[in-house]
């Protein structure tokens, strides 16, 4: 069996990186599988990415024997969170989460009984794990990760609910629509004090209830001065920045 290293490191407050994949390409994801990433997000919420790509995408960073396959959902939608974990994804990101019911309906569509209402029967999730059917069902709740994203302003005043959710691993915050919603410029790192106290907020209140917190970073500066502020899930690059930052670089 594979064992969820991400899960356990997050768990012990040891930092994680990994890259954010948007490029819909089963391709590009078994090249970025042979990185020194930690993980790898496979976005579905922003990206224009299908159930069924996702899915092999899921399975080709699975069988690389690498980074974790994360999936960032379309919304925390029972179908959303059903078809990525039964793909095979070590963990979900539920995006725009603003309250503990919001919260808990998410973990029991992300957690089989006793903890959630989770539907059991994919034949494609244990592969991810190296393990059956019946073994999976007996490590799922352990070994994956539900994730709320905490990217609203509404989402504030409503933490220490969100994260007392029985049954939620972690906490990603989505800088961009935090700061969108203060009514400031889409800047994952904009320097404004109010997206820095609700930043500070998040996690002093998710370090409380015992939460790793991550969050989307620009840039590998960006990302290294997070983990100092003391994140400890950050992405390093993002697919799409470096595909076409790269090919601007090499024209100049």
């Amino acid at each position: 069996m594979r064992e969820n290293t991400v899960k356990q490191r997050m768990r012990r407050g040891e930092p994680v990186r990994g890259v954010w994949l948007a490029l819909p390409s089963v391709e590009s994801a078994r090249l970025m599988a042979r990185t020194p990433a930690d993980w790898l997000v496979v976005d579905v919420e922003h990206a224009p990415l299908g159930a069924e790509t996702m899915t092999r995408m899921v399975a080709a960073i699975a069988d690389s024997g690498g980074p974790a396959p994360l999936v960032r959902l379309a919304n925390a939608g029972v179908e959303n969170v059903k078809r990525a974990l039964d793909a095979g994804a070590w963990g979900v990101i539920a995006p725009m989460i603003n309250t503990r019911a919001e919260a808990e309906a998410f973990v029991a569509a992300a957690k089989f009984p006793p903890v959630g209402q989770r539907s059991f029967g994919s034949a494609w999730a244990g592969l991810a794990f190296d393990v059956d059917m019946p073994d999976y069902l007996r490590i799922a709740n352990e070994q994956t990760i539900a994730m709320v994203q905490i990217e609203n302003r509404a989402a504030l005043d409503h933490l220490d609910e969100i994260f007392d959710v029985p049954g939620l691993d972690g906490v990603f915050v989505g800088p961009v629509d935090l700061a969108i919603s203060f009514g400031l410029a889409p800047d994952p790192e904009n320097p404004d004090p109010r997206l820095r106290r609700a930043l500070d907020e998040i996690l002093r209140v998710a370090t409380a209830a015992g939460l790793p917190v991550g969050i989307y970073c620009s840039s590998a500066e960006a990302a290294a001065e997070r983990l100092q502020q003391g994140f400890v899930m950050v992405n390093v690059a993002t697919d799409v920045a470096v595909l076409s930052q790269g090919v601007r670089a090499r024209f100049a």
